[in-house]
């Protein structure tokens, strides 16, 4: 009955057909109050769109149970903007559920969250989401800031997987609030950034936060308290510590770890090329000419890019003006067609985080608009 009263809200167009059936089978599900809040979401274009958006099918809905929803803020339940936000960020397009990779490989797809007000990924692509399954009972689980997210059960209904989850996912925040975190132990690094300015007078932090798409292998605080005695060394010497620090990202991509070989070519931002390897004992990467240093943790998701967190500061002051421009406006252009075409590829199945050892084998290939890497990170 609740169902049937409710679908009056909605427009006629969407009221029958495949959206009408994927309510009752949320509601069937026992997740009446995220039936509710879809439906409230008429009263806004952003919030009907969503509706249409699910009305198509074929997508992967990480749906809070409502003891998760009962959590949120009512001021978020009440903002249909907020709201049809924090739905999209639920919702992956394409039904990936059998492509899930065994921890500690990922999967990685992309949800229908593109407000420009939350994500400046480049191409005006929309945000990620991440998920894997455990090694022993074959169980799923989503990986949101830090935390693991369990998918309690999984039905579909048609070409739609509907998996209910024990938490309410939160989209990834800016890059400042993530390096600012006293829990991803990066606070040093993050000092550093803000203090350090461009030529032309934003701090790199600041130049981060603006960039539309970027990847940062980020120092931890005992990484760059280890290399304090080189990082003093030049303190008088702005040039060179601005082109280690550049050394560190790229700009204007987003390299996510299912997209990492030791045959993948990234150029920083001050034009020095990155070297991957692994062995029995990690993953590494180094910089032009820079000290090999750790990957301890992958895919940190912030609003315009993303970060791997690394156990050392990697010493190049090297800086190619000429190939950091160039790589640039490689990365801009493939921005630009990902956006005449639709939003681009979606990254899949890689390698997780802090994981060491296992096989180190990746192929290429292509699987329904998916480009199926795995990456050794």
């Amino acid at each position: 009955m609740f169902i049937v009263v409710a679908l009056a809200f909605i427009p006629a167009v969407l009221a029958g057909g495949y959206l009408s059936g994927l309510l009752h089978a949320l509601n069937a599900s026992g997740l009446d109050q995220l039936v509710h809040a879809a439906l409230s979401l008429n009263g806004t274009t952003a919030g009907r769109q969503l509706l249409i958006e699910l009305s198509q099918g074929n997508q992967t809905i990480f749906a809070p149970t409502d003891s998760a929803l009962s959590s949120i803020n009512p001021a978020t339940i009440n903002n249909q903007t907020t709201l049809a936000n924090l739905i999209s960020y639920h919702i992956v397009s394409g039904n990936y559920v059998n492509e899930t990779q065994t921890y500690p490989n990922v999967t990685i797809g992309r949800t229908l969250l593109n407000d420009p007000t939350l994500v400046t990924l480049e191409g005006n692509q929309s945000q990620v989401l991440i998920w894997s399954k455990c090694d022993t009972n074959r169980s799923l689980f989503v990986i949101n800031q830090g935390s693991n997210v369990t998918v309690v059960n999984a039905i579909s209904y048609n070409t739609t997987a509907i998996l209910a989850i024990d938490s309410v996912l939160t989209p990834p925040p800016d890059v400042s609030t993530i390096l600012n975190n006293a829990s991803y132990d990066l606070t040093d690094f993050a000092a550093i950034l803000n203090s350090t300015t461009l030529p032309n007078g934003p701090s790199l932090l600041d130049e981060l936060r603006s960039a539309h798409g970027y990847t940062l292998f980020a120092p931890d605080n005992a990484g760059v308290q280890a290399a304090q005695n080189s990082l003093s060394g030049l303190s008088n010497n702005a040039t060179a510590l601005l082109n280690v620090l550049s050394n560190h990202y790229i700009n204007g991509t987003t390299v996510y770890s299912t997209e990492i070989t030791p045959k993948t070519t990234l150029v920083s931002a001050g034009g020095q090329v990155y070297v991957f390897s692994a062995n029995s004992t990690g993953y590494y990467v180094s910089v032009g000419g820079s000290n090999q240093v750790e990957i301890t943790e992958t895919n940190v998701l912030s609003s315009n890019g993303v970060m791997h967190i690394v156990n050392g500061v990697m010493l190049d002051a090297s800086s190619n003006a000429a190939a950091a421009s160039s790589a640039f406006a490689s990365a801009t252009s493939a921005a630009a067609h990902a956006t005449q075409s639709g939003g681009g590829t979606t990254p899949s199945p890689g390698r997780a985080v802090s994981v060491k050892g296992g096989a180190n084998n990746w192929k290429l290939g292509a699987l329904t608009g998916m480009v199926i890497g795995f990456g050794f990170l």
